[in-house]
Parts: C-alpha cells; structure tokens; sequence
C-alpha cells in the first residue's frame, strides 16, 4: 500500500463519516490507500461510529487505546500500525484541507523527500479561522518551537504532514510522546538529517465539535519545548512532578501555620498537612505530569488508595522526623516549626517521587 492517513480522535463522533466522505472524494482516482482512525477511548465513543462504518468503508480501521492518552503518541502508534510507504498525518475536525494531499504526494515524489509539511502562515501571518487571541497565542508558540528546536519552519505546530514511514520507523524510540504536536516532536529527533519543503493550505472554520486546546494542552506543549532542548539533562516529567511538589510544599506550610496558630499541637498539625499535600500531589500529577496514564473514575480512586499506602512510609518519615527536629535540639538550638515542616515535606516528597515512578503510574 502507498499511503495510510492516520488520524487522531477524541470526541470526534459526528465528524467521523464527513471525513471520510472528503477524503474519498479527494482520492476519487486514487485507490490505494487506507484510513487508519487511533481513538483514545473517546466518551461519546467515537471508536464505535469508525468500526461501523468500517464495514461499509473497506479501506477504514480503528485502533481504540485504553488508559493511553496523547495526541503525539497516538499519531505513533498509528504510525506504527502501518505498513505504507507514506504516511498522511491530519485531524478529523475538517480543518485540514484533505484536497493538498494528492498535492503533497506529488511534490514527495517529484523531490524526493522526507517530509511536507502543511503550513498555515506560509503565505500569511494569520487565518481566519482562528480567532485574535488563537492566532497570537500561535504565533508565540510558533516563534518558542523554532527558537527551542532549532527548526526553520513557517508552521511547526502544524498538524497536517507528510511523511516516509521509515522516518518514523528509524526515530520512534527517540521520540517523546508527549503533547499534541508531533510534528515538533519529530523534527527535534531527526534534527536537520530529513529533505522537507512546505505546502499552503487553507486552514477550514471547526464544523461539529470543540477545540482541544487548553491550559492542560499549553502544559504538555511547554513540557514538550523543554524535553526537545533540556530533556536528556532534566527529564519533563521530572521537572512537572519537582514544579507540584513545589505547590505541595506551600501548601504544607500553609496548612501548618494555619493550625499552629490555632494551637493544634504540632504533630497532629504537620499529620493533617502531610496527608493535605500528599492528596494535593496525587491530584495534580494525575491531571499534569501523567496526563497521558491519567487514571479516571474508580481506576483514579484505586490510583489514590495505592498511593496513599506507598507513601506511608515516607510520611511517618516526614512527620517523625520533622517532629524530632521540632522537639529536639541541634546544637542546643531549638528548630523552629517552619523549618521542621519544611525538613519533613522534602522527605515525603522524593520518596512520592520514587513511588510514583515505580507503581502509582507504572507503565504496565
């Protein structure tokens, strides 16, 4: 087969069959290619509208992930699951404009390359299908992508490309995952190694569903600028979990100081604040730092119970030694209760750490 066209989802129901539809009439004359649709367990089952109509499309299959989510390693796996020579990367919402596709396999092949790369701002700063506020936040993120990555592109948080299967074949174990724009993510792998031009392309008002983009996708999208130019160093995920421990630890000494002055004693106190911060912890990562391993439901519940069991330990630890130091003496110099709480959240928090590598949000 010459061509697989993979497409990401996630609530994607009603745009499912237009997609379809226009991207058959696109390939009207072009018969060998196929639809591969990577759904993560979409809630208004999106999976289930692609394998219905997978009988009706022949050409049409889904790959439904369960407790995965991300747009970069959903592209992946779909990737992976091809056996193409080139693959379509592109969204379901209709923005994209599928009648470029005959387009971008023409000038593949007439250059010979790696890559091409459907770009918004080619020919013009902005599109208006986006509004103010959307087109400045790209831009930004535009001009961080190209300064952090090193590439020289007019568009590199595009999500419509083309490429040689064997690109992602050869780099897949180099690459993050993480967020939702694997474009960046591919060319901060490969580096300045792959022959690629770009492409124009017309980019189409959103019909049937809503936009992804969030405070928890610009998260994943600033985590993901760090691991292309700092990762091997610090890791993003590192960085995320150290930030919320951050949070954790204000939290901690806020409690703490709100019940010391309302002459809780000390140890009940730092107990109440441990246990605060450490749910606090949980919380936050599941949402930030494991956003792609998020737990959900009762499978989040279950996550905590574990949680909260693993870390026991490092917070009998946390709170005996802080009130050791509280109550004990270094140097015949008293430990004040701030310095103690600070002490014993430090303990807690690497020891959540370790846990929460090695089982809360194990890959399994």
């Amino acid at each position: 087969m010459l061509l697989s066209i993979i497409t990401p989802t996630y609530n994607e129901a009603l745009n499912i069959e237009p997609f379809i539809l226009a991207i058959k009439k696109t390939m009207k004359n072009f018969e060998d290619y196929e639809i591969i649709f990577v759904d993560d367990n979409s809630q208004d089952k999106t999976y289930e509208v692609v394998k219905f109509l997978s009988k009706k499309y022949k050409n049409v299959r889904c790959i439904r992930r369960i407790s995965r989510r991300g747009l970069s390693s959903a592209v992946i796996e779909g990737c992976l699951s091809s056996a193409a020579d080139l693959l379509i990367i592109m969204d379901a919402d209709l923005q994209h404009d599928e009648s470029k596709i005959l387009e971008m396999i023409k000038m593949q092949k007439n250059y010979n390359l790696d890559m091409v790369v459907g770009s918004r701002f080619l020919k013009k700063k902005f599109t208006s299908a986006l509004s103010k506020k959307r087109n400045t936040i790209s831009q930004v993120a535009n001009w961080l992508a190209n300064k952090i990555s090193r590439v020289h592109l007019s568009d590199p948080m595009s999500g419509f490309f083309l490429v040689k299967r064997e690109i992602i074949e050869t780099h897949a174990p180099n690459l993050t995952g993480l967020g939702f724009k694997i474009l960046l993510d591919i060319f901060s792998s490969v580096g300045n190694k792959i022959k690629y031009k770009e492409i124009s392309f017309n980019f189409k008002t959103r019909m049937f569903g809503e936009s992804k983009l969030n405070a928890l996708v610009v998260w994943e999208y600033l985590l993901l600028l760090w691991e292309t130019r700092f990762g091997k160093i610090i890791p993003a995920r590192f960085l995320s979990f150290c930030a919320i421990g951050g949070t954790g630890v204000l939290a901690h000494v806020m409690i703490l100081f709100i019940l010391i002055y309302h002459d809780f004693s000390f140890i009940a106190s730092q107990s109440i604040a441990t246990f605060s911060a450490m749910t606090s912890n949980f919380f936050l990562n599941n949402i930030l730092t494991y956003r792609d391993r998020q737990k959900k439901g009762i499978q989040a519940l279950k996550a905590l119970i574990v949680f909260y069991i693993t870390c026991g330990l490092g917070a009998a630890a946390n709170v005996g030694i802080a009130n050791y130091l509280y109550l004990g003496k270094l140097n015949e110099v008293s430990i004040t209760w701030y310095i103690s709480g600070v002490v014993g959240a430090l303990v807690g928090a690497i020891w959540n750490f370790l846990m929460s590598s090695m089982l809360t949000w194990k890959v399994r």
